[in-house]
C-alpha cells in the first residue's frame, strides 16, 4: 500500500487498473475515472458543509472510502453526505446529454451514480438504507435488515452479471464489480463456531 499524508493507494487499486488496461478497457477508463472523481468529490463537498473531517481517501480494487468521522453527525446529514456522490453522477449525466451532448461521459456518469445507489453495505445506497433503518428503528436491527439485504441484492447483481458475460460476452467488469460487492458478504470459514447454548 502507498501512503502520502490522508491519501492511501492499495495495491488491489494496481492490480484492478492493469486487468482493465489489459482486457482492453484504456478508451473508456478515464470516462469512468472522471466520473469516479466527480462522485467522490461530491461526497467530499458534502463532509466539509458540515464540518466532518476526513481521516482518510483510500483507493482500492473496487473503488474509493472515504473515512471520515461522523460519530456525532444527525442521521440527515450523514444521509445527505452519503446520497451526494451519486447525486452529482445523475445530475452531471442530465447536465452532459442535454447540454453538450456527450453521451459516453453522461452515461460513465449515469452507471456509476445508478450502481451506486444499490442497497448494498460497500455501496452508497447500503449505508443510506442502515442509516435510515437506525433512524427508524435502531441500529442492530438495522445491521440485520443490511445484511439480508445487502447480500440479496449482491446475489441478484452477480446473477445477472454472470448471465450478460455468458450470454452476450459483456459485463465482465460489472462481473468483477458484483464479485467485489458479494465475497465480503459471505460467511469466512476461519470463523470459529459459535458455542450451542
Amino acid at each position: 500500500m502507498w501512503k502520502s499524508g490522508k491519501l492511501e493507494i492499495t495495491w488491489g487499486f494496481g492490480v484492478m487498473f492493469a486487468l482493465a488496461v489489459l482486457a482492453g478497457a484504456g478508451s473508456i477508463l478515464p470516462l469512468v475515472g472522471l466520473s469516479a472523481l466527480c462522485h467522490e468529490l461530491g461526497h467530499l463537498a458534502g463532509l466539509r458543509l458540515t464540518g466532518a473531517p476526513v481521516k482518510v481517501f483510500r483507493l482500492t480494487a473496487f473503488g474509493a472510502e472515504i473515512l471520515a468521522d461522523t460519530r456525532w453527525m444527525p442521521y440527515g446529514r450523514e444521509i445527505l453526505c452519503t446520497l451526494a456522490g451519486p447525486l452529482v453522477n445523475i445530475l452531471l449525466a442530465l447536465i452532459l446529454s442535454r447540454i453538450t451532448g456527450d453521451y459516453m461521459l453522461a452515461g460513465a456518469n449515469l452507471l456509476l451514480g445508478c450502481f451506486n445507489l444499490l442497497p448494498i453495505p460497500s455501496l452508497d445506497g447500503g449505508r443510506v438504507l442502515h442509516l435510515l433503518a437506525s433512524w427508524c428503528a435502531d441500529p442492530m436491527l438495522a445491521d440485520r435488515i443490511c445484511a439480508r439485504v445487502g447480500l440479496c441484492s449482491s446475489l441478484l447483481l452477480t446473477t445477472a452479471a454472470l448471465l450478460l458475460t455468458l450470454w452476450h460476452g459483456a459485463g465482465l467488469f460489472l462481473l468483477l464489480g458484483a464479485l467485489g460487492t458479494l465475497l465480503p458478504q459471505l460467511p469466512h470459514s476461519s470463523k470459529k463456531a459459535e458455542p450451542v447454548r
